[in-house]
């Protein structure tokens, strides 16, 4: 086992929706560098007792709080007992998101994206700002790493919610390294591409839709959840001391080739 940033032993760090795909991922990168780790889950009882035994394995100090972040009242309390349970801690990474395909004709009053902004969005607001308020008080910085997407940049059919939610957490990522950076606290994001999980992996799969995906990325395969995870590791490490209202753009190349056709070799056309 291979320990890249010796700086981040012993640092207490909380990451949310950590019971599967990229958060468990997170935590088990994170539980190779020696982190402790408070790891937030909503119903997935199975997955969190997954991820905690693996983090355990890796020799990591954990704890498990539950909370569901559509009930926007219970995230400043939960923080608190995220807070307590090493007594402060050093960074946050909001990763807990849903996704909901649904057109806007489909929702016209709106339930549906109302909800994918509390968890994705304002969620991650409330979270993000107990911590640096917390950090103040106790007189040191931290880091923030927003788990965003690549449709927080372009997006298509059926995710203005998530799209939404995504454009504006990649906002909000650069407004509070601004108000928050004299204080010694870095804001970053992470825009993952096409990384399948335990809900994607079985339809990704499948030839028609892995060589539609293969066609528009330039590396050729998808990302995975322990990918993401070396991502965090380095933006909440010292190596990325001078990074703040970034966003780490983790994709294969997507978005770089944008939506272009592609052009026949012979031909060039």
């Amino acid at each position: 086992m291979t320990v890249l940033y010796p700086e981040l032993n012993n640092k207490r760090v909380l990451i949310t929706g950590a019971s599967s795909g990229i958060g468990a991922g997170i935590a088990r990168v994170l539980a190779r560098e020696g982190c402790r780790l408070v790891l937030h889950y909503n119903r997935n009882e199975a997955g969190i007792e997954k991820t905690l035994s693996d983090v355990q394995a890796l020799g990591a100090e954990a704890e498990v709080l539950h909370c569901d972040f559509r009930e926007l009242d219970r995230v400043v309390p939960f923080f608190e007992a995220a807070w307590q349970a090493f007594n402060g801690l050093d960074a946050l990474i909001n990763n807990a998101g849903i996704v909901s395909k649904v057109t806007s004709l489909k929702d016209p009053h709106g339930e549906a994206f109302d909800e994918v902004l509390a968890v994705n969005l304002q969620a991650p607001y409330r979270l993000a700002t107990a911590f640096a308020q917390h950090c103040i008080e106790a007189g040191h910085g931290g880091v923030v790493v927003n788990n965003s997407s690549i449709h927080g940049q372009k997006s298509c059919e059926w995710f203005s919610a998530y799209g939404a939610a995504k454009a504006g957490l990649d906002r909000l990522t650069e407004v509070q390294a601004i108000e928050w950076g004299p204080h010694g606290i870095r804001l970053v994001g992470i825009a993952p591409g096409v990384v399948p999980v335990e809900r994607t992996e079985v339809i990704l799969s499948q030839p028609p839709v892995k060589d539609r995906w293969m066609k528009c990325t330039p590396l050729g395969r998808y990302g995975t959840t322990d990918e993401m995870g070396e991502a965090v590791a380095f933006l909440i490490s010292d190596r990325a001391a001078w990074m703040t209202g970034s966003i780490l753009t983790v994709d294969g190349g997507l978005i770089a080739r944008g939506n272009y056709p592609f052009r026949d070799e012979m031909t060039k056309s």
